[in-house]
């Protein structure tokens, strides 16, 4: 099981700053009077943790004023994952997270008598020589911030097959049991999905997954082997198509119709190449017996010299041809594939906004602000303003997936193309060759004709005959062994494929029943936690549940209508799950709770509190674990006071989360 802890959140712009202090305590209490930045400490944490917050992008509808008219913004988190210290960062409008390790110095003075401690200085120092980039957005086969920090912990990164979309679960979806976000109407458990796109990103098979994953290691492993499996399936798919391809080949290209595996053609190769040996002694023999000379026996001689050739030639051509028509259907096969993931991509691609990382007023080596003079560059020259500024467009809109596809798409296409312009070129040179053997044949028995009787021609004639048609006979023989080869091959592959298939799916079914049965138990352990909760934070509450089905709350049997109990039933949820991580080492859940002024609904001010005081509980545990939340002035209880780390009781500019530079010095 893993630990997530939020250490200090730091933000910084041209215009405001905050810098939290250190988080030392496993409950942290941020409160503040409406308006103050609440909302806004708990969005910074969720943005730096690589989630999507609306409010904080210019072109939305309802924008955050201080976060969208600052400039060079950015938000710094200090977390521990785990054994793990690390800063996250990330710009405002950017789609990358930059990882940096550090590590926690105390540095302390002491009185002249050596134990009376004077002072202590806490630093942060980066290893930024280790730092790591990462980009939010997935791309296929890419390493993203999700991917590193589910790793860390112990999560495994898991892909669901909802129709024909896949969809991998990140960092934001399991935040969605995470970060009790506000709600006007809390009546979902779930905080809402990132994506405005929600047919799959927040379908039922994603919400049960995301529950599965925080309570258990077994749906892990399960989700993994669904993944195996249908990889292994797709590929049991391609590889019985090729067979069957090279199977139709190789029917074709028999001419007596009868099948015959590699070692019988090498067999016959080997024979017919003994018969061609011998041939070729007799027609010596037959040359040493011939009585006396013939002027034309020479031509015969080169008119028969240059047919073999262009046999031989027909015979290389006609391999050149086969291997030209592999290729050509293999191009085809990828092109399809090519084509079909185009399709995939254009259905699930979407778009991002950017944000220009450096500006006309930064300097391109060290990146600090420099104060340039108008009409002049960096360096001092006299420029044009508007020329000058175009340079500093941000390039991270080329980072088009679709028009790579395409641009591949259109190079298979381009190979395809060459590569059948070759298979007609082939053919035609086939076509000649076969005129030219046809015009030698015709021409070598003409010469034939006017050999002198004592010369045994026909006998000549029917040693090269046989010749040619052994050697005619041994180049199909090695094409039909060259694609009997292959096919043999692939026909191994399509048999490992198809038993590592069928290995993973009996394993799929194993893994499954374990996960039931592990998830069942779970549901269980969190159905009784849950009951005591709900018993002790609602008056009318006889009991609470949740459903294996799906995992959601059922208060007295469905009969539960009160609104204000929505708070309660919504909160104690995120709890109960915070204390089945503390209770059960084999819960992936990371100990780590977000909650976001929870006082919605109409709640009672003694209700809202008796909710909140059941933090305390999460205690008795003596396990690490922390829960950042932000609530209203005194809307909490009292056993919390000493929690308080951040305290804005009023609008007033210095006790708003946000300041700005000119007040910094009251930070």
């Amino acid at each position: 099981m893993g630990l997530m802890r939020i250490n200090k959140l730091i933000y910084k712009g041209n215009k405001y700053s905050f810098e939290s202090k250190e988080f030392d305590k496993r409950i942290v209490l941020i409160e503040g009077d409406n308006g103050t930045g609440k909302s806004t400490f708990c969005n910074l944490i969720y943005f730096a943790l690589g989630g999507e917050v609306p409010i904080f992008r210019k072109n939305n509808d309802k924008r955050h004023d201080e976060i969208t008219s600052d400039s060079d913004n950015y938000v710094d988190l200090y977390l521990s994952l785990n054994d793990g210290d690390f800063l996250l960062r990330r710009y405002f409008g950017d789609n990358e997270i930059t990882v940096i390790p550090y590590k926690r110095v105390v540095d302390r003075k002491y009185a002249e008598d050596g134990k009376t401690l004077v002072a202590e200085n806490v630093k942060f120092l980066l290893s930024e020589d280790n730092a790591e980039i990462y980009s939010v957005n997935r791309s296929k086969d890419s390493v993203v911030f999700s991917d590193w920090i589910l790793g860390k912990l112990d999560i495994s990164v898991v892909e669901l097959f909802h129709g024909y979309n896949t969809f991998k679960i990140n960092i934001s979806d399991l935040m969605r049991l995470i970060y009790h976000d506000q709600q006007p109407n809390p009546e979902g458990i779930y905080k809402k999905p990132d994506t405005n796109s929600t047919y799959v990103s927040d379908s039922e098979l994603v919400r049960k997954a995301i529950f599965e994953l925080l309570v258990g290691k077994a749906y892990s492993e399960y989700y993994d082997s669904i993944v195996e499996e249908k990889k292994l399936a797709r590929e049991k798919v391609i590889a019985k198509e090729v067979v069957s391809e090279y199977t139709l080949l190789a029917d074709k290209m028999r001419k007596n119709g009868e099948a015959k595996n590699v070692s019988f053609l090498q067999k016959e190769i080997l024979e017919k190449e003994q018969q061609i040996e011998k041939l070729h002694e007799a027609r010596l023999a037959f040359k040493r017996n011939r009585s006396g000379t013939n002027t034309i026996n020479q031509d015969i001689e080169s008119c028969k010299s240059d047919l073999i050739e262009c046999e031989l030639n027909l015979s290389r051509l006609k391999e050149v041809l086969v291997a030209a028509l592999d290729e050509r259907y293999k191009l085809s096969v990828v092109r399809s594939e090519s084509a079909s993931e185009i399709g995939r991509i254009e259905k699930v691609i979407f778009s991002h906004d950017q944000l220009n990382l450096f500006t006309s007023d930064t300097c391109p080596y060290c990146l600090s602000h420099v104060d340039r003079v108008e009409g002049h560059c960096v360096c001092g020259a006299s420029i044009d303003e508007a020329q000058y500024e175009r340079f500093f467009y941000t390039s991270k809109e080329y980072k088009d997936i679709l028009k790579s596809k395409l641009k591949t798409l259109a190079t298979i296409k381009t190979a395809y193309d060459d590569c059948d312009a070759e298979v007609q070129k082939t053919k035609a040179e086939i076509e000649q060759f076969e005129k030219k053997a046809m015009n030698l044949r015709e021409k070598l028995k003409q010469m034939l004709d006017r050999v002198d009787e004592v010369v045994d021609i026909e006998s000549l004639n029917d040693i090269d005959d046989k010749i040619l048609q052994l050697r005619e006979d041994v180049a199909n023989l090695n094409r039909l062994l060259e694609i009997e080869s292959k096919l043999e091959r692939f026909q191994k592959d399509f048999d490992r494929i198809s038993s590592r298939s069928k290995e993973a799916e009996l394993k799929r079914k194993g893994l499954e029943i374990k996960a039931q049965q592990d998830v069942t138990s779970k549901v269980n352990a969190f159905s009784k936690k849950y009951n005591e909760l709900m018993k002790d934070t609602l008056p009318d509450c006889r009991s609470a549940k949740i459903n294996l089905e799906n995992y959601l709350p059922s208060i007295n049997d469905g009969l539960y209508r009160e609104t204000s109990s929505l708070v309660s039933i919504r909160l104690m949820y995120f709890i109960t799950l915070m204390h089945l991580a503390l209770s059960d080492k084999t819960v992936m859940f990371p100990k780590f709770l977000l909650i976001d002024t929870p006082e919605t609904a109409g709640i009672e001010l003694e209700h809202l509190k008796n909710c909140i005081s059941q933090l305390k509980k999460l205690e008795s545990y003596g396990v690490d674990f922390q829960v950042v939340i932000s609530t209203g002035l005194n809307k909490y209880p009292e056993t919390l006071k000493d929690n308080r780390v951040l305290f804005m009781p009023d609008k007033k500019k210095e006790h708003m989360l946000l300041k700005e530079k000119s007040d910094s010095n009251n930070l």
